[in-house]
């Protein structure tokens, strides 16, 4: 459910939640099920473009009907946030069924697991743990990812494991160094919280290796609380001024910022 808005917001919870949950949004795939169209979002000097910049989880597990489907929409580049040892383990984009520019930026040396994190049921205070260690620890990846995404030609998949934390922050960068207004980078990110329910119910019937760990993780890392979302943009925004400083100081140019605009926004 979308949340209150803060009266400093000019877009209400309401009209972020109806953009977010627009019926083009949602790519529907067999296989991936976090699998977004980040267009239409309302920008500092336009709009997002529809087509253009895609945001999803794991890509490794493609079946034809969905690489038909990618293909259908164009995909020209990948930039996987995972960790080396998620690939190695897990797979990447099928580049041999699929010809893809495929780019690694890997913001976690290691995957969270039970013994590292803070022990809680509270999807907020783990949240409110886990994104302030990933932007401090990540910041400098982080800056590679969004260059490479200025970089790209053509329409371009971004992606972790979920589609929901390290995938989530740097939509939030990208959309908020566009001029995004908070409330709809909320909105989309609050979308993760559905797909994590499509994801867990295609795993008891597609993956056992999935179900498996989905089924030993805390319910606390499943979730995608918004309330979360908004507290570490104001400390951000507290912080640098706004979420394009923030980006800036994390070692992302104008210059490049300016190109992200020019082959996002229309």
């Amino acid at each position: 459910m979308p949340l209150s808005t803060p009266a400093s917001s000019p877009v209400s919870t309401d009209e972020a939640w109806a953009l977010a949950t627009h019926p083009e949004r949602l790519i529907g795939m067999q296989t991936s099920h976090n699998f977004r169209d980040l267009g239409g979002y309302p920008t500092a000097n336009g709009h997002m473009k529809w087509g253009v910049l895609f945001r999803a989880d794991s890509m490794h597990h493609l079946n034809d009907a969905d690489l038909a489907l990618i293909g259908e929409l164009g995909i020209r580049n990948v930039v996987d946030l995972r960790s080396a040892d998620e690939l190695r383990d897990r797979g990447q984009f099928p580049v041999d069924k699929y010809e893809v520019n495929f780019h690694n930026h890997s913001i976690l040396d290691l995957t969270w697991s039970e013994d590292d994190v803070p022990v809680t049921d509270d999807p907020m205070e783990f949240l409110l743990w886990a994104y302030p260690e990933m932007l401090g620890n990540g910041s400098t990846r982080f800056a590679d990812a969004v260059k490479t995404l200025a970089n790209a030609n053509g329409p371009t998949i971004f992606h972790c494991a979920a589609g929901k934390d390290r995938t989530g922050l740097l939509a939030m960068m990208v959309l908020g160094s566009l001029g995004c207004d908070h409330e709809y980078i909320i909105a989309d990110y609050e979308q993760s919280d559905s797909a994590m329910e499509r994801l867990t119910n295609w795993a008891k019937s597609h993956s056992k290796e999935l179900a498996d760990r989905i089924g030993v993780t805390p319910a606390s890392f499943l979730r995608a609380d918004g309330r979360a979302m908004r507290i570490i943009i104001d400390g951000l925004v507290a912080e640098h001024g706004s979420l394009r400083n923030y980006t800036k100081a994390i070692g992302v140019s104008e210059e490049t910022l300016v190109e992200l605009e020019q082959k996002l926004v229309q």
